[in-house]
């Protein structure tokens, strides 16, 4: 027996067994290595107890947001909590919609009884999807992936139009008070979010030394921290070519060196990456403390003060962002940081536009907490045994498409069309069916969506109420046919605007407005141009003769007269008489000294054969009714 080998020896000569046995554990990890890639299953990691979840519901968020959308989600979110759902996530992929809908979206999330929610950024949330990202607890991103530039705009017959002033002072106060308090809630940077949603806000980003927290700061609180004013250059979040804001005092432009460069929209000296310290620039000398630009920083220091304005282009809405704001600021004071602990990380933008953050930009800034790509990954993020996707409904796809403009036009279309055959022919029932149908399609979607309430229908319905008096029942055209058309246009207007009190004052529902005055316009046009084919071919419909021309032709001899001819010519009078040609159900013909005339019955139907008296006459039209008396008829 040999003696067993000391420690040293076993170090130095492996046995032909051990060595083989490292060389199979080497080659089985390279295999897995090899066998890993980007799109492969998330290996375990330890998950926070916050985060999580054993059974996830994927809510897809994707296309433009409106209220369809709004209703959607919430309905999906509710059902996520009575399946007992411990997380939601919001998958988004949308270049955003509808501000009312986005808001709406974003309150329900933060009501939620799920609290661990995630917004998955697969692969763009722009504008509104942006807004709706910031509501969840979390942020992930797939990579490629993009957010930001939530900048409300409104559309008009020119396309895209930046807000008036009245707009932005009623429009920009929701949307920063509800990023600010998503801020709040979620640990988000309160000034990130809110170069988001506007323009003309410059940033700056520092970092702490010991724990590299990074905070962003604007012009006043960087000149507050270091005692200089920060140096500019190439934005890290993007820059507009030659665009130029007015930095405080009207000072602190770049050196003539580097302005010249910017001029010509190439980059000034490169500037290191995110959270590195920002010392290649020139300082610029600080700015006057009692200049009138001042006026922003002293607000910002104002203790009592619930929202902070990161820049000047907001510090005007301080107060009013402040009045709808709850949820307590958890942002440091600036002025009393220690500066020595604290170091310049880079020129974050420039305040010229709203800005858009790419997926590595989003980790930089600590808005991502994960890049995620399969569904298996998210659920290894969340440590999850189930994952189960909700997706829209093929019932709000359906409404989604009989809300879109295209097919209203055509519902409107159809049924001024069916309405004016069944005025025209009388006791029809296919098109008065028709009419009845395409009316319910027209108003049941909207009043789903809460676009239509009960005034519009009652506008619709008594509008078609005096339309149909007046053709049947009175003579000529006057009130009673302009007031049924006023309220028929007006009921068909009201469905395509959200149902509320007063006349729509916000950009989106006066867009809205616009969208269905030229729709239902263009609607009227093409059915008025059907109208004047089916009232001069009226009788040449096989339904039609059917139903209401049976009976004897008149000979290619007899001077016939169409219902939508005058019928002065025949100088017919009220009281006379002559013989129903064809049954009058209760449209018809009747022949009166020789000639055939299309008439209506006043009362009830009449057969063939029997006599008739004029009840009135019209440009238009003929009334008789069935002649009870005893003398001669014509």
């Amino acid at each position: 027996m040999h003696p067993d080998p000391t420690p040293s020896e076993s170090r130095t000569c492996p046995s032909p067994a051990r060595l083989l046995a490292w060389l199979c554990c080497l080659a089985l990890t390279a295999v897995s290595i090899a066998q890993t890639g980007p799109g492969s299953a998330a290996q375990p990691v330890a998950v926070p107890a916050s985060r999580q979840a054993d059974n996830i519901a994927v809510i897809t968020v994707k296309g433009p947001i409106d209220a369809i959308t709004s209703m959607s989600v919430q309905r999906r979110l509710s059902d996520a909590a009575d399946a007992g759902a411990d997380a939601v996530v919001i998958e988004i992929d949308s270049p955003g919609g509808e501000i009312g809908a986005v808001l709406e979206i974003s309150a329900a999330l933060k009501a939620s009884p799920i609290p661990n929610t995630v917004a998955w950024i697969h692969p763009q949330a722009y504008s509104g999807g942006a807004i709706i990202a910031l509501a969840c607890a979390e942020i992930v991103t797939s990579d490629p992936g993009a957010m930001g530039d939530a900048f409300p705009v409104t559309f008009g017959t020119a396309g895209l139009k930046a807000l008036t002033p009245e707009q932005r002072t009623k429009l920009l106060p929701p949307l920063l008070q509800d990023v600010t308090d998503s801020a709040r809630r979620n640990g988000y940077d309160e000034f990130l979010v809110q170069v988001i949603v506007t323009d003309g806000i410059e940033l700056w980003a520092i970092r702490d030394a010991k724990t590299g927290q990074t905070l962003l700061v604007n012009e006043q609180e960087y000149l507050d921290l270091f005692g200089i004013a920060p140096a500019r250059g190439r934005p890290l979040l993007g820059s507009v070519p030659g665009a130029r804001t007015r930095p405080l005092s009207e000072r602190a432009a770049p050196s003539p060196d580097d302005s010249a460069a910017a001029e010509e929209g190439e980059p000034v000296d490169e500037l290191p990456s995110f959270l590195e310290p920002d010392d290649t620039d020139a300082q610029a000398p600080a700015p006057d403390p009692d200049s009138e630009d001042s006026m922003l920083a002293k607000s910002i220091e104002d203790p009592d003060a619930a929202f902070t304005p990161a820049g000047e282009g907001v510090a005007d809405l301080q107060q009013d962002v402040t009045d709808l704001l709850e949820t307590p600021s958890n942002r440091p004071d600036v002025a009393t940081l220690n500066a020595s602990r604290w170091e310049p990380a880079g020129y974050v933008c420039d305040g010229t536009h709203a800005v858009i953050l790419s997926a590595q930009q989003m980790h930089d800034f600590s808005l991502a907490s994960a890049t995620i790509n399969t569904d298996e990954q998210l659920k290894a993020f969340f440590g999850a045994k189930t994952l189960v996707r909700a997706d829209r409904s093929w019932s709000e796809s359906l409404v989604r498409f009989m809300t879109s403009l295209p097919v209203r036009g055509v519902l409107i279309v159809i049924f001024l069309l069916a309405l004016f055959l069944e005025m025209s022919a009388p006791g029809m029932i296919a098109p008065g069916a028709v009419a009845l149908a395409a009316a319910i399609a027209l108003l049941a979607p909207p009043m789903l969506l809460g676009m239509a309430g009960w005034w519009e229908i009652v506008a619709i319905v008594s509008g078609v109420l005096l339309i149909a008096l007046e053709i049947l029942v009175i003579p000529g055209f006057g009130v009673f046919g302009i007031a049924g058309l006023l309220l028929l246009f007006g009921g068909l207007v009201g469905t395509f605007i959200p149902d509320a009190s007063g006349f729509p004052s916000a950009p989106g529902e006066k867009n809205d407005l616009l969208f269905g005055v030229v729709t239902i316009l263009l609607a009227s046009a093409t059915a008025g141009v059907g109208m004047y084919f089916i009232g001069k071919h009226l009788e040449r419909f096989p339904l039609v003769s059917r139903l209401i021309m049976a009976g004897p032709r008149d000979d290619e001899d007899t001077p016939t007269f169409s219902v939508m001819e005058p019928a002065a010519p025949l100088a017919l009078s009220a009281g006379q008489t002559g013989r129903a040609q064809t049954a009058l159900r209760p449209s018809g013909r009747a022949e009166f000294d020789g000639q055939l005339i299309d008439v209506v019955s006043d009362m009830g139907y009449i057969d063939q054969g029997e006599t008739v008296r004029v009840v009135s006459v019209s440009e238009f039209r003929v009334v008789v009714e069935r002649d009870t008396s005893d003398g001669e008829t014509a």
